[in-house]
């Protein structure tokens, strides 16, 4: 898995694409040709997913991109963060985001802890360096453990690594949109690219809908 991080890394750090002519099999992949639900009119949202683990500088660094990508904000968007599992390690980090996201300040622990992973090198292997942080950022122990090992955060879990599965997910990060189009980091090539190409499938879903 390393070796495919140390890969995107040399992709995302290429300096020039064109962001013109974007087109499958190329810079997304069309997963099927099913109608989606939003372009069958079953939904009204379009549906965003971006996969991620803590651990990965590129999700970390892509962070920022996703702050200031204002399609997000569209009322017919809904943008969704999901944690992929392919070891153990990722499985409780996993365990992490989805119990981070039950708690106050959840968007703020949820940057501190990818903070703590990259920036001070806390690699959180266990169990207990994981209680130290939600210690550091003055959260109720006694409630993160019964979070952490509940079967709602477990559920939640076994639901993502459904999807990974679904999508066929071999790196992050990863872009899915209406369970239909995946973008991967050596489609898209740069943090800004794989925006660019979200915002244009977006486009094809929007057109799509109107046709019906």
């Amino acid at each position: 898995m390393m070796k495919k991080l140390l890969f995107l890394f040399i992709l995302f750090s290429s300096i020039s694409y064109s962001a013109d002519n974007f087109e499958a099999g190329v810079d997304y992949e069309l997963m099927h040709n099913n109608p989606s639900d939003y372009q069958l009119k079953k939904s009204n949202k379009i549906i965003v997913i971006e996969a991620f683990w803590y651990g990965c500088p590129h999700c970390y660094i892509i962070e920022d991109y996703f702050d200031k990508w204002k399609t997000k904000e569209d009322k017919d968007i809904s943008f969704e963060k999901m944690p992929v599992v392919f070891n153990k390690p990722w499985l409780l980090h996993a365990k992490v985001f989805y119990t981070i996201f039950q708690l106050k300040n959840s968007n703020e622990l949820h940057k501190n802890f990818f903070y703590a992973y990259h920036e001070q090198q806390r690699k959180f292997s266990s169990v207990d360096s994981i209680l130290k942080f939600f210690d550091s950022q003055e959260v109720d122990i006694k409630k993160v453990k019964e979070i952490l090992n509940s079967d709602y955060v477990s559920d939640q879990v076994k639901e993502a690594n459904y999807k990974l599965e679904s999508y066929e997910i071999d790196s992050v990060p990863a872009i899915i949109i209406n369970d239909k189009y995946k973008i991967s980091g050596r489609m898209a090539k740069t943090y800004k690219r794989m925006l660019e190409i979200t915002d244009h499938v977006i486009g094809i879903e929007r057109a799509n809908r109107i046709k019906k």
